[in-house]
């Protein structure tokens, strides 16, 4: 990603109990701005897996999956062995993204309060760009979105919950798009962060991916 092969890296496979794995690295260029602090700033691209265990993963011992990609993320960088999350997808996303355990902050399914401020808005306010690919489920709209400190954004079940894989209803700033029907949802997704990393590479980027797969219905890709 940085062509004068300056990385950054820092891999994390979060130990939470069956249902949802994280990971994070940091990659690319580093900020030019006047502080100390502020040239050292990576990019971080933070990728939240619904419906996969730390036991899903080779670097954690596993012996029913190979990972080698995350495993050698994982051997670069830091892993982590213990952490707290809830046993399905909603809450989880909510306590990441304010870092609130759900006592604090949840109200109901598929909803975050417009009170709260995400780990983006706080990126947002350090002079980060941010960007949003995969799944939503938080209730509101495209301005619930920014509100939340998304500057761009590709997501499905912001404005229905139609199929996520194919066929997939996904929404790319504030556009539904008409030209994706034969394309496998995750990939369009993909897509979108790896063009949001080609063209920001000159600021400290910020990207959330909170993937659909692979959370249920299990279809072929």
């Amino acid at each position: 990603m940085d062509k004068k092969g300056r990385f950054l890296r820092l891999s994390v496979a979060v130990r939470v109990p069956a249902f949802a794995a994280i990971l994070v690295f940091c990659c690319g260029t580093i900020g030019s701005t006047s502080s100390g602090w502020a040239r050292e700033r990576p990019n971080i691209v933070l990728i939240m897996v619904d419906d996969l265990g730390y036991e899903g993963i080779s670097a954690y011992g596993s012996s029913s999956y190979r990972t080698p990609h995350l495993d050698q993320l994982a051997s670069q960088g830091v892993l982590f062995n213990h952490c707290y999350s809830t046993p399905i997808c909603t809450p989880s996303r909510v306590q990441i993204m304010t870092g609130q355990y759900n006592f604090r902050n949840y109200i109901k399914f598929g909803h975050l309060a417009r009170s709260q401020k995400t780990f983006a808005n706080l990126l947002q306010q350090a002079g980060y760009q941010t960007a949003i690919a995969g799944k939503w489920q938080l209730g509101g709209d495209a301005g619930t979105v920014k509100e939340f400190g998304f500057d761009a954004y590709c997501l499905w079940h912001l404005n229905g919950r139609e199929s996520r894989y194919w066929e997939p209803r996904i929404e790319t700033n504030g556009v539904l798009r008409k030209d994706v029907a034969d394309r496998f949802g995750p990939d369009v997704m993909c897509d979108f962060v790896v063009d949001v990393i080609e063209k920001r590479q000159q600021k400290p980027f910020f990207i959330y991916w909170p993937m659909c797969s692979p959370h249920w219905p299990f279809v072929p890709t």
